[in-house]
């Protein structure tokens, strides 16, 4: 990197007491002398133990700020004290009691810099290690939940690598992000407004949007921003995998807004799709007895259960939106029945009425066979440049601390094993490098002095005046908010013997935190925890478990003894991997359509041969196998482009498409199609459409 001390020795160090009117070398950013400036004002100020600085000493002692005018020194001042606060560094400001001018001071409190605030023991580190080892090369914010575990560990990375995997594997990162996330972290943690083209697929139209990012929320494996839409003058949220141009800022301003405190991200966490707006009526829906189990599973949270004496439940909940909560009970078949209000049930009426009489319809010419569903994509690599990193500022303290800590007066530390603790790349290793060289603390010498060597190796000389970085900085917003999304996604599915661990560190750090985070994850299927419970205790402890399993394809539902070996989270739902002993091989389980689940007394031996690596490298791979038979299904050019994104079509003229439809028996196909009331249709084999008709016509009775 350019700049002072390039290719300077450790011995020539001595003339390297720079003033702070030293003149920086040409090229370098303003980036990079904001970064040195507040570097060395934080230094000074942490060398200072708290006591006050004057503003005086503060422009005539760190870098940069001498060389600037009167006004260009109090608007940088205070803008970098701005900067540091929203870092959670929070710079002190008094008054002179002994000046008549009423001068200004300044101080930087050891809990407003060090790490105190959040004073974790050795199991919660271990619980919170676990969802690092748990999410590490899968996540898009892999960088500052490794950072944030680093400081919290005081600088031992055995800390987090001795912990150890346990017998779980999540892939939340889903495609599509096309390199937004990071852009759009930035903007959320920056209040910035920004500005992309979005398509909007129900309007089927692109149209520029500009938006004050609120946060972002992860949702089975996509990811979404909630902001205010200017356009729509109001809330609303946007599928990363729909934004079709480069996120840029709206405006060069530091910040653009500040977000309403009464907003609270959480409660966008597991709504349901009838309920993503300000509720119009409320339904009461009857629930068959074989299906009563699913609603209260999956559905309990954003409703009421009112049980019926023949087992069936009567489900109560609020909606927004009728035509998708409509979708949902029609998904359900018969095993579901609008009661009240009457509107609502005469619209499931008129649907069924539409798709009966378009079954009778002559079905459209098209071809002889459809494009099959597409393979399980491959996950992206481990090394892309898509993922979010730290602010430069934590990034560059945290290489600090690690540095100090491992130098009493030069000491030679292996590249590979820097960057592997830290998580950082080998360029931006260097560039750190090279900033930190740069650093003056306060007109009393640098803070460090590190150069590369030939060899794979950085021979760090520390100065004195640089243990003031010693002990770690507290955590950032976005390292806050990064473990909280982690515990979030791992954390009541780890093994049952670290969560007591992880909810008490959770609360440190949610108590630390303060005020109102900005990622959030969610479910499209809410998970029971009594089932992820008895899955999770009976890996951990080598258990048996007897489930009771509804094969949605089949229909049919059969008790079973299992040897749970790996909890997988993949394709936006939870799966467990076993040997099933009733069965005699290895089997996979969703969460979801687990009925029950006991566990027993009796231990078993893992063996050998069952294959759990394809699980932890793709999760769950989709197949055919279990559905040897598939319908060539008709969408209507209404709903053709929800189909087209997920999986291959045939177009047709008008704009319909056709697809192919994995399915083991005629109702799971209505079941998957009746949702869409008379925008699908199959078109072949003919059981299939004479089987889908006949349970359109069960259900008019039912409505009738």
């Amino acid at each position: 990197m350019p700049g002072w001390g390039a290719g300077v020795s450790p011995s020539a160090q001595g003339s390297l007491r720079v003033s702070p009117t030293t003149a920086r070398e040409k090229g370098a950013s303003k980036d990079t002398d904001k970064l040195i400036r507040r570097l060395s004002l934080v230094a000074l100020l942490l060398s200072r133990r708290g006591q006050p600085v004057t503003l005086g000493e503060i422009r005539s002692r760190v870098e940069g700020y001498a060389l600037m005018t009167d006004e260009a020194f109090k608007r940088r001042f205070y803008e970098d004290r701005y900067e540091l606060g929203e870092l959670g560094i929070a710079i002190r400001k008094d008054e002179d009691p002994f000046s008549e001018t009423s001068a200004e001071l300044y101080s930087l409190p050891a809990d407003a810099y060090y790490l105190e605030p959040v004073l974790l023991d050795g199991e919660e580190v271990a619980a919170l290690a676990a969802c690092l080892a748990v999410l590490e090369h899968r996540f898009a914010y892999s960088q500052p939940l490794r950072l944030a575990l680093l400081s919290l560990a005081q600088g031992r990375p055995e800390l987090l690598t001795d912990a150890g995997a346990p017998a779980l594997m999540v892939v939340p990162d889903g495609g599509g992000s096309a390199g937004t996330l990071p852009k759009l972290q930035a903007a959320v943690a920056e209040r910035k407004t920004v500005e992309f083209a979005y398509y909007a697929i129900g309007r089927d139209e692109e149209l520029v949007r500009v938006v004050d990012p609120y946060g972002l929320q992860l949702v089975g494996d996509e990811w979404y921003l909630i902001g205010y839409c200017h356009l729509r003058e109001a809330v609303r949220t946007f599928r990363l995998s729909r934004i079709r141009s480069r996120v840029k800022h709206h405006t060069k301003r530091p910040h653009d807004f500040q977000r309403p405190e009464d907003f609270d991200l959480a409660a966008y966490q597991n709504r349901p799709a009838w309920q993503l707006a300000a509720p119009a009526g409320t339904a009461r829906i009857r629930v068959s007895p074989a299906m009563a189990w699913w609603v209260e599973s999956h559905w309990a949270h954003c409703g009421t259960i009112e049980p019926l004496e023949d087992g069936g439940v009567v489900y109560e909940t609020a909606y927004a939106d009728s035509r998708r909560l409509l979708s949902w009970v029609l998904s359900l078949a018969g095993d579901a029945e609008v009661l009240a209000p009457a509107d609502l049930r005469a619209e499931v009426a008129g649907r069924l009425a539409a798709l009966d009489a378009l079954l009778d319809e002559r079905a459209p010419a098209h071809g002889a066979t459809p494009p099959a569903p597409r393979k399980t994509k491959a996950r992206r690599a481990a090394d892309d440049d898509l993922g979010v990193e730290v602010d430069r500022f934590t990034r560059l303290t945290a290489l600090a601390t690690y540095l100090m800590q491992r130098c009493q007066d030069v000491v030679v530390l292996d590249v590979g094993t820097v960057r592997a603790d830290l998580g950082v790349t080998a360029r931006e290793l260097r560039d750190d490098v090279g900033l930190l060289n740069l650093v003056n603390f306060g007109g009393d010498g640098l803070l460090l002095w590190a150069e590369f060597s030939g060899r794979g190796k950085l021979e760090v000389t520390c100065e004195i005046a640089g243990s003031a970085l010693k002990r770690p900085a507290r955590l950032s917003p976005l390292q806050a908010d990064t473990l909280l999304l982690a515990v979030e996604l791992v954390g009541r599915h780890l093994p049952t013997s670290t969560g007591a661990a992880l909810r008490s560190a959770a609360a440190k750090i949610r108590e630390a935190r303060g005020g109102a985070g900005t990622l959030v994850a969610g479910d499209q299927l809410v998970p029971a925890d009594s089932i992820l419970r008895d899955v999770n205790r009976a890996i951990d402890e080598h258990r048996l478990l007897r489930i009771v399993y509804w094969n949605e394809g089949a229909d049919r539902t059969s008790e079973r003894v299992v040897e749970p070996y790996l909890l997988v989270h993949s394709r936006s739902e939870w799966y467990y991997v076993c040997w099933c002993r009733t069965a005699g091989g290895t089997r996979v389980f969703r969460v979801a359509t687990t009925k029950s689940a006991e566990l027993l007394d009796e231990t078993f031996a893992p063996r050998e041969d069952v294959e759990l690596d394809v699980y932890r490298r793709e999760g769950i791979p989709t197949s055919g196998s279990y559905a040897p038979r598939a319908a060539t299904v008709w969408y209507s050019p209404a709903v053709a482009r929800w189909i087209a994104e997920r999986e291959p079509v045939e177009t047709l003229p008008g704009g319909a498409c056709v697809a192919s439809q994995p399915y083991v028996d005629v109702r799971w196909l209505a079941a998957h199609l009746l949702p869409l009331a008379d925008q699908a249709r199959p078109l072949e084999p003919p059981e299939a459409v004479d089987g889908v008709r006949a349970i359109v016509r069960r259900l008019r009775e039912l409505y009738a």
